[in-house]
């Protein structure tokens, strides 16, 4: 090689790294730039209608963190999935009762790449009662699983502003479903604030299953003052007046009529237990 050219060759070289040296800073400033610095606000459930169990204690098993996806991302969210669980278990559901458990169990609350634009989401929950001798009197299950598409605006799909909507989409999913399995199959167990029981337990119970009704007979008590006929003879009467039917008071027939009508009318009504609407859940 010519002189000449090794000092061509050595400018060219200086020029290369000058050029590396001045855009260096700028692709690590357009990097800093794009990362999401952003405060989300944690994914808390107290403004939703508390539900109150005649339990004693309420407990969280997760077990979510064993059961995790290999591409699993939850982590990466602002909120991850279990926590916003154990968030709302905290916030909405509140133990009334001397005895008695309720656990929940966390199977499995999951946030997992499935594409280029898409997370596939999971949670598994279980709920059971125990009663004072530890055994299983009710239990219910709630599962959701579901591919969201992610929002290229918000950057890619592992994103903090993707997966903290993804999981917040995801428990709305997933409190709609518990409150609802609650209410149809644990119902016997629920309270209000006072730990009053808000409904009869027989609503409960499954009318394709549960046997047909049956008339209460009348006792010998209650049967004497029901007249069977509309207009009773004096012979009908000779039980309630053994002297014979009070002449000086002409209206007495009717006024005893009336008396029968009007015990009739007082009679309790039952009235099955109404619970509180369930709640709206309004847009994170």
């Amino acid at each position: 090689m010519s002189f000449n050219s090794h000092k061509l060759f050595s400018t060219k070289l200086k020029l290369c790294v000058t050029a590396f040296l001045l855009i260096s800073p700028m692709v690590g400033l357009t990097a800093c730039s794009h990362k999401d610095t952003m405060e989300y606000a944690p994914l808390t459930y107290d403004y939703l209608t508390p539900i109150f169990f005649n339990i004693e204690q309420i407990k969280i098993q997760d077990q979510s963190a064993s059961n995790q996806y290999p591409r699993d991302i939850s982590n990466l969210s602002p909120t991850p999935p279990a926590l916003a669980l154990n968030n709302m278990i905290n916030n909405r559901f509140k133990p009334r009762g001397n005895s008695g458990i309720a656990v929940f169990t966390i199977n499995r609350a999951s946030l997992q790449e499935s594409s280029d634009n898409a997370v596939y989401g999971q949670i598994d929950l279980t709920l059971s009662i125990y009663n004072k001798n530890n055994k299983k009197v009710g239990s219910i299950q709630v599962s959701t699983n579901h591919t969201y598409q992610t929002d290229h605006h918000k950057g890619n799909l592992d994103s903090r502003a993707n997966l903290y909507d993804i999981t917040q989409k995801m428990m709305q999913e997933v409190n709609v479903e518990l409150e609802y399995q609650i209410r149809n199959h644990l119902e016997p167990w629920i309270v209000d604030a006072t730990g009053t029981p808000i409904s009869d337990s027989i609503k409960s119970q499954d009318l394709n299953n549960s046997p047909a009704p049956q008339l209460l007979t009348p006792t010998a008590s209650s049967s004497k003052p029901v007249t069977k006929k509309s207009n009773p003879s004096n012979e009908d009467l000779s039980a309630v007046f053994p002297d014979g039917v009070p002449t000086n008071n002409p209206n007495t027939q009717n006024q005893n009529t009336q008396s029968v009508s009007s015990n009739k009318s007082k009679r309790p009504v039952g009235v099955l237990g109404t619970l509180p609407q369930s709640t709206t859940f309004k847009k994170y």
